[in-house]
């Protein structure tokens, strides 16, 4: 709200008052859609628009202006991992997956792409290639989310033994079954 408020206030010459602090997600989302069309190429609006859509629970249209403003910002890594995020939250994790992997491409040490990328190949069943994130992001940083996201894994890959190294966050072993030192 406060960004819609500062950016109409700039771009549109809006008014800033008591009705506008206190707008809903739908409310801010048509007053952003009421700016004039020769500002939709702005990635700010693009962004704050794929944002509220999804507040009101929109995901499709949040991933259009997700995919408009990578558009206009493609080297943009964490709109791409916005953009991913948006199609796995709306039951494409296969188009999320693409999305991820641009925004590392762009970031390799992005850690949330990662571990995203890590939870959208477990939803495709790709269980080994999410293990194999999750080891990434645990090289990079101690995570309890990812520690449990790589014990969901590995118990789905069925490498049961694997489990006592997780549940003492110890990652060497880990890591030496995998290949990955």
């Amino acid at each position: 709200k406060q960004w819609y408020q500062r950016r109409v206030a700039i771009t549109a010459g809006g008014v800033i008052n008591n009705e506008t602090s206190s707008m809903s997600g739908a409310v801010l989302r048509e007053a952003l859609l009421s700016i004039p069309r020769t500002q939709h190429n702005d990635v700010e609006i693009q962004t704050g628009l794929g944002i509220l859509s999804c507040i009101v629970e929109e995901p499709h249209v949040a991933a259009e202006h997700f995919r408009a403003a990578v558009a206009i910002s493609p080297q943009d890594f964490m709109l791409w991992n916005r953009l991913g995020a948006t199609l796995a939250n709306s039951d494409q994790s296969s188009a999320s997956v693409e999305a991820y992997r641009r925004a590392l491409s762009l970031s390799p040490g992005y850690i949330r792409a990662r571990y995203n990328l890590g939870i959208a190949c477990i939803n495709l069943k790709a269980y080994r290639e999410g293990i194999e994130h999750f080891l990434q992001c645990l090289k990079q940083q101690d995570s309890a989310a990812v520690w449990q996201a790589l014990r969901l894994a590995l118990c789905l890959e069925r490498h049961y033994t694997l489990l006592e190294a997780v549940d003492a966050h110890s990652l060497a072993p880990i890591l030496h079954y995998f290949h990955m030192q």
